[in-house]
């Protein structure tokens, strides 16, 4: 069975026709995925366990402890809110001097399109 939908575009605009714009599958589940990243535990009224808060960890030290907190919290979030269609295969917490980049492996069970991958980053407060 092939995964085959579309979900609104974040954010909302109009598309073609006048009517609200569409976006695939893939880029919807990314969308997602972005918005549990930034989105703060407790943040949403309604869905209180909705989000990681990856700004909580921007100033942790880079480690493989790290990395498996974002992981856990993500994959508890991706499985609440997504449902178990779309699984995480991988993620990689790096630095620079200005930005958190979380790298993410996530596929889509039942998609013909394979594993897809996704970059989120995140400025250092205090940092242009």
């Amino acid at each position: 069975m092939e995964l085959s939908a579309q979900g609104l575009a974040f954010p909302l605009r109009l598309g073609p026709g006048k009517a609200l714009a569409v976006t695939d599958l893939e880029d919807d589940v990314r969308a997602m995925i972005e918005q549990i990243l930034l989105t703060a535990p407790g943040e949403r009224v309604n869905r209180p366990t909705f989000g990681v808060g990856i700004y909580a960890y921007v100033f942790e030290a880079n480690s493989p402890f790290l990395a498996s907190q974002l992981r856990i919290a993500l994959d508890e979030n991706v499985y609440e809110f997504l449902g178990r269609n779309v699984r995480i295969v991988a993620l990689d917490v790096t630095w620079d001097d200005a930005q958190l980049h979380v790298d993410i492996q996530f596929t889509l069970v039942g998609a013909v399109t394979g594993p897809q991958a996704m970059t989120v980053s995140v400025p250092r407060l205090g940092t242009p």
